[in-house]
C-alpha cells in the first residue's frame, strides 16, 4: 500500500460523467458527416445470387457500398478468418450484413432499406446446438459444425468408469444466451481526411484489434484508430467494434466525407454477439467412500454463423469445468458449434460462467444425490498444495481457497441461517427461503501462452512541466481503468496523482498493451506500468541526489532533471513470461494462467409460491484478487457483476424462434433493476502485505449464478438443471404434469 494504491479514491472522471460533458459517439457530430446503415439479410441461411437496387429510386442522393467496394480481404482476422466483413455468395444468419448506405438524413436510410431487393436461394438453417451436431444437420461449417474441439486429459478416467462398486452419477446442465445491455450501444465515426486518410474514433475495447482489422480489409494500409469514451462493454465491445469500423471506413472512403454509424437498442441487440449458450455434461463417477474418483465433462457452446472468439471462450470454459476441486482422473472436452444465428462472442467471464454454474450445482447435486452435506462434499475435495489441476499445473495456493470457503461461511452464518430459514420455511406454505453458495476460480489473463504471444508493451512519458503520460492501448469502458492505473503510476514514481495523465487510447501514438479484457489490465498493464515508472522515479532520484520522500521533492527533482535538456522522458516497457512458465497448446497442458482469483459467494433468496419470482435477499462475497488497488471501485466490480449474474440466472431470457432473437428490445428483455437486487449485501477482499493485484472483473460473473441457483435449490428442494429459471420456466418445473 502506498499513497495512492489501497485508497478509495473517486473515479478521475466522474465529473466529467455526472456533468454530460463527456462526448461518446453519438455526440460527435463533424462538418459534412453522412449517417450509415446496414442492410441486412432477412433469412437465415441461403445462397445470395444477386443484389438489385430500384431503378427509379434517387440513389445519386446515397453512398452504396457492397462486397465489391472492399479494397483488400473481406475477412475479418480474427483466429478463424471465416467472417465476410459483407456477404459475397452466401449469408449465414438473419442480419448477416449485405450491403451499407450513408446518407446526409438519417431518416432517408430506412426509406432506401424498401428499395433493396435481393436474389437468394434459400437453404436448411439450424439453430439449436445439439440439433447442429446431428449427422443430417444442415451445414454451417463443413464438415461437421464444428469450428474447434479441444480435450484435457489426466489419468484414466475410463478405466475408473468400468471398476466395480463405483457409482456413477451424471447430469447436463443448460445456460442461455445473454445480452450485454452496455449503456451505450455500438457506435464508429469514420473521419475523412485528404488523400484518403481516414480516422476511426469509437466505442472499443480494443484499438488495436480494430487497428489489425483494417489493415486486412484496406490490403495494409495503416490506419489510426482512436477509443472514444465508451459506455460499457463487457466483452460486447471486443471483437465486433471491428466489424463496425470497416463499415464507416469504407463508406467514408466513397463518399469522401465523414459517416457516423451508431445503433438504435434494437439493431444492437438483434445482430451483435451475445454470450454463448451452453449445454455441459456431468458424468461423475464416485467410490464406495463417497469420493469422487474421475470425471468425464463435456462442454458445448453455440457459436453461431461464425467463429469469432469462440476457440478461446470454449478454451476458457474447459480449463475451468473442474474449478478449485481434485478429480484424480479426469476428461474434459470442449466443442464450439456452428449454428445458423448471429455469432457468439466476448462476454465477462469468457465462458468460465456456463462451466462454474454447471460444476457447482453439481457438486450440490452429488451432495444431495450422495446424502452427504455439500459444504463438507466441497471441503472435503478441495484441492491440496501439490495436487495437480487437470493441466497437471500443481496447486500452490491451496490456503486461499481454504481462507475465502472459511470466512464466506463465517460471514454469512451459514449453518445458522440454514437451520433459521428451513425453520421459516415451515410457517410460510406460500413463500419458500434457502441458501446456497459457490466455491470457484478465475485465471487472471490470456489462457496458457496468450500473453506471450500479445508481447504487450505499456508507456509512460514524463513531460518538463511534470506531467506523467500513461500511453497505452488499454481502455476505461466503465471500470475504473483510468483512476486504478493512473494511482499506480502517481505512487510508483513518486507523482502528485494530478500530475498523471492518461492519455486517450489511440494506436498512432500509444504503445500496444494489448486487449482491455480476461481481467488482465491491472495485472499485465499495470505490472508493465509500474517497471516503467520505476525507471522514471530512478532518473529522478539521480538528478535530485536523494530518495524522493516528500511531495515536494517531486517538483525539484522534475525541475533538476529538465533543467540540462528539456525534452520529454520516455520509458517503455514489454512483457516478459516469467520463468517456468511453459503451456502446450496441443494437450492443454502445463500452466494455463499466470495467476487466479479465488472466490466464495453465498446467496439467500425466497421464492414466491403464488407469483413464482425469486427474490435475492442476503449477499456475501468473499474474494482474494491480491492487492486491491481502490476499494471503492472494486466493490463496484463485484455489485455489478452480481448484478449482472442474477440477471443470467433468474430472468435475462433470450428465446431463438426462427433465427430470431425474440427478445430483442428492452422491452422483453428484462434485465435486473436496483429492486431486484439483495437489499443486503457484503464484499469482502481477502489479500496478504505484498500481493501483486490479480483479475477482479469477471470474478463476480462466475460465482453469483450457481450461489443464487443452489438457493433456490435449497428453497425448494427440488433440482434445476438449467438457467435463467425464469417465473414461468420454475412454475412448469414444479408443475411438470402441465401442459406447456
Amino acid at each position: 500500500m502506498g499513497r495512492f494504491v489501497g485508497k478509495p479514491i473517486p473515479r478521475i472522471d466522474a465529473r466529467d460523467k455526472l456533468r454530460g460533458t463527456l462526448r461518446y459517439v453519438a455526440d460527435l457530430k463533424v462538418p459534412g458527416m453522412l449517417h450509415g446503415a446496414v442492410y441486412r439479410s432477412p433469412v437465415p441461411h441461403a445462397r445470395l445470387k444477386g443484389v438489385h437496387l430500384d431503378p427509379g429510386f434517387p440513389w445519386n442522393e446515397f453512398v452504396v457500398v457492397t462486397a465489391r467496394d472492399i479494397p483488400g480481404e473481406n475477412r475479418n482476422p480474427m483466429i478463424l478468418p471465416d467472417q465476410p466483413f459483407l456477404a459475397e455468395d452466401r449469408v449465414r444468419y438473419i442480419g448477416e450484413p449485405i450491403l451499407l448506405l450513408a446518407h446526409p438524413d438519417p431518416r432517408r436510410l430506412r426509406a432506401a432499406f424498401a428499395h433493396i431487393h435481393l436474389d437468394l436461394e434459400p437453404l436448411p438453417a439450424v439453430y439449436d446446438l445439439e440439433d447442429a451436431l446431428r449427422p443430417d444437420a444442415p451445414r454451417v461449417y463443413p464438415p461437421d459444425n464444428l469450428f474447434v474441439k479441444y480435450e484435457i486429459r489426466r489419468g484414466t478416467p475410463e478405466a475408473v468408469f468400468r471398476q466395480p462398486g463405483v457409482q456413477v452419477v451424471e447430469a447436463t446442465y443448460r445456460t442461455g444466451f445473454q445480452e450485454h445491455v452496455y449503456l451505450e450501444t455500438q457506435g464508429m465515426l469514420a473521419l475523412y481526411r485528404p488523400g484518403d486518410d481516414i480516422k476511426i474514433v469509437g466505442s472499443m475495447q480494443c484499438p488495436f484489434y480494430v487497428r489489425n482489422a483494417l489493415r486486412a480489409l484496406t490490403g495494409g494500409r495503416e490506419v489510426e484508430v482512436e477509443q472514444a469514451p465508451t459506455g460499457g462493454g463487457f466483452g460486447g465491445k471486443e471483437e465486433y467494434p471491428s466489424l463496425l469500423a470497416a463499415y464507416a471506413y469504407l463508406l467514408a472512403l466513397k463518399a469522401r466525407r465523414p459517416v457516423r454509424i451508431v445503433y438504435d437498442r434494437h439493431e444492437d441487440m438483434a445482430y451483435t454477439t451475445k454470450r454463448h449458450a451452453s449445454v455441459v455434461r456431468h458424468r461423475t463417477a464416485i467410490g464406495a467412500d463417497g469420493r469422487i474418483l474421475a470425471m468425464e465433462v463435456e462442454v458445448y457452446l453455440n457459436a453461431g454463423a461464425y467463429a469469432t472468439l469462440s476457440p478461446v471462450v470454449l478454451a476458457r470454459a474447459i480449463l475451468h469445468a473442474t474449478g478449485v476441486y481434485h478429480v484424480p482422473d479426469v476428461v474434459i472436452r470442449g466443442y464450439a458449434v456452428a449454428t445458423n444465428l448471429p455469432p457468439s462472442g466476448a462476454f465477462r467471464g469468457f465462458g468460465a460462467p456456463q462451466t462454474l454454474f454447471a460444476l457447482e450445482r453439481h457438486m450440490d447435486f452429488l451432495a444431495r444425490n450422495l446424502g452427504q452435506d455439500p459444504i463438507a462434499f466441497r471441503r472435503r475435495h478441495l484441492l491440496k498444495n501439490g495436487q495437480a489441476f487437470p493441466t497437471g499445473e500443481v496447486m500452490q495456493q491451496a490456503e486461499r481457497v481454504q481462507a475465502v470457503f472459511q470466512r464466506a461461511l463465517e460471514v454469512s452464518r451459514y449453518r445458522e441461517r440454514q437451520q433459521a430459514l428451513e425453520a421459516w420455511n415451515r410457517q410460510h406454505p406460500n413463500r419458500r427461503r434457502g441458501i446456497g453458495l459457490a466455491l470457484f476460480l478465475h485465471g487472471a489473463g490470456f489462457t496458457g501462452s496468450g500473453e506471450k504471444k500479445l508481447a504487450s508493451r505499456a508507456r509512460l512519458v514524463l513531460l518538463p512541466d511534470g506531467t506523467v503520460e500513461i500511453r497505452i492501448g488499454s481502455v476505461d469502458m466503465g471500470q475504473g481503468t483510468l483512476t486504478v492505473l493512473s494511482q499506480i503510476v502517481a505512487d510508483v514514481v513518486g507523482a502528485p496523482l494530478e500530475r498523471v495523465r492518461y492519455a486517450t487510447p489511440n494506436t498512432r501514438y500509444n504503445a500496444d498493451s494489448g486487449p482491455t479484457v480476461a481481467s488482465r489490465t491491472v495485472m499485465v498493464v499495470g505490472g508493465l506500468l509500474e517497471q516503467a515508472g520505476r525507471r522514471i522515479r530512478h532518473r529522478l532520484e539521480a538528478a535530485l541526489g536523494r530518495p524522493l520522500e516528500k511531495p515536494e521533492d517531486y517538483e525539484e527533482a522534475v525541475h533538476r532533471l529538465f533543467e540540462a535538456e528539456p525534452t520529454a522522458l520516455e520509458i517503455t516497457e514489454a512483457f516478459r513470461l516469467p520463468p517456468g512458465v511453459e503451456w502446450d497448446e496441443e494437450r492443454f497442458q502445463g500452466k494455463a494462467y499466470l495467476d487466479y482469483a479465488w472466490a466464495c459467494y453465498v446467496a439467500e433468496v425466497e421464492v414466491d409460491l403464488t407469483t413464482y419470482q425469486v427474490k435475492p435477499l442476503k449477499f456475501v462475497a468473499v474474494q482474494d484478487v491480491g492487492t486491491v488497488v481502490n476499494p471503492l471501485l472494486a466493490e463496484g466490480q463485484v455489485h455489478g457483476g452480481v448484478a449482472q449474474g442474477i440477471g443470467f440466472a433468474l430472468m435475462e431470457n433470450l428465446e431463438v424462434k426462427d433465427g430470431r432473437f425474440v427478445e430483442s428490445r428492452l422491452a422483453e428483455y428484462i434485465v435486473p433493476t436496483a429492486l431486484d437486487l439483495p437489499p443486503e449485501f457484503e464484499v469482502e477482499f481477502l489479500y496478504r502485505q505484498g500481493d501483486r493485484p490479480r483479475g477482479l472483473g469477471e470474478l463476480p460473473m462466475d460465482g453469483s449464478p450457481p450461489a443464487v441457483i443452489n438457493a433456490v435449490v435449497h428453497a425448494l428442494n427440488t433440482e434445476i438443471h438449467r438457467i435463467p429459471i425464469t417465473p414461468s420456466k420454475l412454475w412448469h418445473l414444479l408443475h411438470p404434469e402441465a401442459p406447456r
